[in-house]
C-alpha cells in the first residue's frame, strides 16, 4: 500500500518535473536557435550588401519612378535575389521601393510575390526611423525570421528596403524532432527512476514496516512470543524496530513480575481465608462454651443463695440452742442433722466450685489460645500489607513502562491502574483488620487476666469452704459430745456460732465472687461474638481478595509470553 502510494507521488513529481524541464529546454533552445538564425541573418545581410555593392557600383537612386542600383534598374530584375539565394544557402531575399516589393525569390502559387506591400510594424521602424529591423515575420503566409536594411540614397533618404529571411518551419521542425527524442529519454529515464525507487522503498521502508505492523498487531492481541524486526543502522527505521523490541521485553518483564505476584497474593489469601475460617469456628466454640459457663455460674449463684440461707438458720439454731441449754441433747441432735446438711451443702459447694474452678481454666486456656491465634492472624496481615505494597509498588512500575510504551501499553496502562487501586484496598482492609485483632488481642488479655484473677478467687473459695467443711465436721463432733457434757455441748455450740458466722461472710464472698464472675463471663462471650463478626468480616475480605487476585492472574493468562 505504501509502495502503491509512493510510486504514484513518485511517479506525478518525476512527470511534472520533466515536463517543466522539458517546456524549460524547449523554450531556451527556441531561443538559442533564434539568436543563431539572427546571428546568421546579419552575417547573410553583410553579405549581400558586399555582393551588391561589388556586382552593381554606384548609388541608389529613383530613376524616372523606379529603384536603381547604380546602372540597373532593379525594378523586375530577379539577377541579385537569385545570387543572394545562391549565396546564403537557399535565403529568401526581396528589394522593396518604397513599401512595395518589387524583386524577389519568393514564389508564392508558382509565380514571385511581387507588388506585395511591407508590414506596417518593419515600414515604421525601417523607414520612418531608418533603423535595421530584426525579427519574426510573415513572409507570404509563413512564419520567418528576417531582417530588413533601409535602402538610402546619396541624401541620405529612404527610398526602399532590401530583406532577407529564413523560414522558421524547418528550425522547428528540427527542434520539435529533439523534443521528442529528449521526451523519450526523459521517459525512460523516469521508468528507470521509478523502478529504482520503488526496488528501495519495497526493501528498505514497505517490507520492514509490514513486519513492524506485524509486531504492534501481536501487541495489541497480547501476543508477547513475537520476533521483532531487527534492523541495522541509525535510521529512523532502525529507532523504530529497537524500540518495538524493547517494549517487548519491557512488557514481557512487567507482565512476568505482575504475573508472580498475583499467583502469591492467591496463595496467600488462600491461606487467609482457611485460617480465617479455623479462627471463626474456634470463636464460635468459644462463644458458645462461655455463655455455657455463665449459664452455670447463674445456678452456681443461686445455690450459693440457698446454702446462705441454710447457713443463717443454722446460726439461728445454735442461739435457739445456747439459750436453751437444758434442752442440750434435743437440740444438739438436731443441730447434729443441721450440721450434717451443711456439710452435705458445702460439700456440693465444693464440688460446684471445683467444676466453675475447671471451667474458667479452660475459658483462660481457649481465651489465651485465642490471643495466639490472634497473633498469628496479625502475622497473616502483615504478610498480606507487604504483598499489597509490592503489588501497589508492580502496578506503578507497569503504569510508568505503559506510560513509555504510548498507544501501545494505554490498554495496559488500565491494567495496571485496576491493579494498583486493588493493592491499595487490600491494604486498607489489611490495616483495618489489624486495628480490629490490636483490639481483641488487647480485651483478651484484659480478659485472661481477670480470668486467672477469679481463679485464684475461685481457688481460695474452695479452701474457704474446705475449712468451712471442717469446722462442722467439728461441730458434728461436738455436737455428739454435748451429749455427755453440756458445757461442751455450750462451748461447741458457741464455737459452730462463730464458724456459722465467718461461713456466712465467706459465702457472701462466694456469691459476689461468682456474680462478678458472671459478669465477668458474659463480657467474656460478647467479646467472643464481636471477634467472630470480625472474623468473619476477615473471611469476606481474604475471599474477596481471593477473587481480586484470580481475575489479575486471568487478566494476565491474556498475554503469551
Amino acid at each position: 500500500m505504501i509502495r502503491t502510494k509512493m510510486n504514484f507521488i513518485l511517479f506525478n513529481v518525476i512527470i511534472m518535473m520533466m515536463a517543466v524541464i522539458a517546456v524549460y529546454n524547449y523554450n531556451e533552445s527556441k531561443n538559442n536557435l533564434i539568436e543563431s538564425v539572427e546571428n546568421k541573418m546579419y552575417s547573410d545581410l553583410k553579405l549581400g550588401d558586399a555582393y551588391i555593392n561589388a556586382q552593381f557600383p554606384g548609388d541608389w537612386q529613383i530613376i524616372d519612378g523606379e529603384l536603381h542600383k547604380g546602372e540597373l534598374n532593379v525594378v523586375g530584375d530577379t539577377a541579385i535575389v537569385d545570387n543572394i539565394r545562391e549565396l546564403t544557402n537557399g535565403n529568401l531575399a526581396s528589394i522593396f521601393q518604397d513599401r512595395t516589393r518589387i524583386s524577389t525569390n519568393i514564389i508564392g502559387d508558382g509565380e514571385r510575390a511581387l507588388n506585395t506591400e511591407v508590414s506596417e510594424e518593419v515600414a515604421k521602424v525601417v523607414i520612418d526611423e531608418k533603423t535595421r529591423y530584426i525579427g519574426t515575420a510573415t513572409v507570404v503566409g509563413e512564419e520567418a525570421i528576417a531582417v530588413y536594411e533601409p535602402i538610402l540614397d546619396k541624401n541620405d533618404n529612404v527610398i526602399g528596403i532590401w530583406s532577407t529571411a529564413v523560414p522558421v518551419a524547418p528550425y522547428l521542425n528540427i527542434l520539435n524532432e529533439g523534443l521528442w527524442i529528449e521526451i523519450g529519454i526523459n521517459i525512460l529515464l523516469a521508468f528507470l527512476a521509478i523502478v529504482a525507487i520503488s526496488t528501495y522503498v519495497e526493501y528498505g521502508l514497505s517490507r520492514p514496516l509490514k513486519k513492524l505492523a506485524q509486531n504492534a498487531n501481536d501487541l495489541a492481541n497480547l501476543n508477547l512470543n513475537g520476533r521483532i524486526l531487527e534492523i541495522e543502522g541509525k535510521d529512523e527505521m532502525a529507532e523504530l524496530a529497537n524500540s518495538f523490541k524493547k517494549v517487548q521485553l519491557q512488557l514481557k518483564e512487567t507482565i512476568q513480575l505482575v504475573s508472580e505476584s498475583a499467583d502469591q497474593v492467591a496463595t496467600s489469601s488462600v491461606t487467609l481465608s482457611e485460617s480465617s475460617a479455623q479462627t471463626s469456628d474456634a470463636s464460635s466454640q468459644i462463644a458458645i462454651s462461655m455463655n455455657d459457663l455463665a449459664e452455670g455460674t447463674t445456678d452456681q449463684s443461686d445455690q450459693i443463695d440457698v446454702l446462705l440461707n441454710e447457713v443463717n438458720h443454722t446460726i439461728e439454731e445454735v442461739e435457739s440452742c445456747l439459750k436453751i441449754a437444758e434442752q442440750a441433747l434435743v437440740n444438739a441432735t438436731a443441730s447434729t442433722d443441721i450440721a450434717r446438711q451443711g456439710e452435705a451443702a458445702i460439700s456440693e459447694a465444693i464440688r460446684h466450685l471445683s467444676t466453675v474452678t475447671q471451667t474458667v481454666s479452660y475459658a483462660t486456656d481457649s481465651i489465651q489460645k485465642l490471643g495466639k491465634r490472634s497473633e498469628e492472624i496479625g502475622g497473616i496481615i502483615t504478610v498480606i500489607t507487604g504483598i499489597a505494597d509490592q503489588t501497589n509498588l508492580l502496578a506503578l512500575n507497569a503504569a510508568i513502562e505503559a506510560a513509555r510504551a504510548g498507544d501501545q501499553g494505554k490498554g495496559f496502562a488500565v491494567v495496571a491502574s485496576e491493579v494498583r487501586k486493588l493493592a491499595e484496598q487490600s491494604r486498607d482492609a489489611s490495616g483495618q483488620i489489624t486495628e480490629l485483632i490490636n483490639d481483641i488481642q488487647a480485651e483478651t488479655s484484659v480478659t485472661v487476666r481477670t480470668m486467672e484473677s477469679n481463679l485464684l478467687a475461685v481457688e481460695e473459695q474452695v479452701q474457704i469452704i474446705n475449712k468451712g467443711g471442717e469446722a462442722l465436721e467439728k461441730i458434728v463432733t461436738r455436737v455428739a459430745e454435748t451429749e455427755d457434757n453440756v458445757h461442751q455441748m455450750k462451748s461447741a455450740f458457741e464455737h459452730v456460732h462463730t464458724s456459722s458466722e465467718n461461713v456466712q461472710v465467706a459465702l457472701k464472698t462466694i456469691t459476689h465472687i461468682i456474680e462478678n464472675t458472671a459478669a465477668a463471663t458474659e463480657q467474656v462471650a460478647a467479646t467472643t461474638e464481636e471477634q467472630h463478626t470480625t472474623v468473619e468480616e476477615l473471611h469476606l475480605s481474604s475471599e474477596a481478595l481471593s477473587h481480586v487476585a484470580t481475575t489479575l492472574q486471568k487478566e494476565v493468562g491474556k498475554f503469551q509470553l
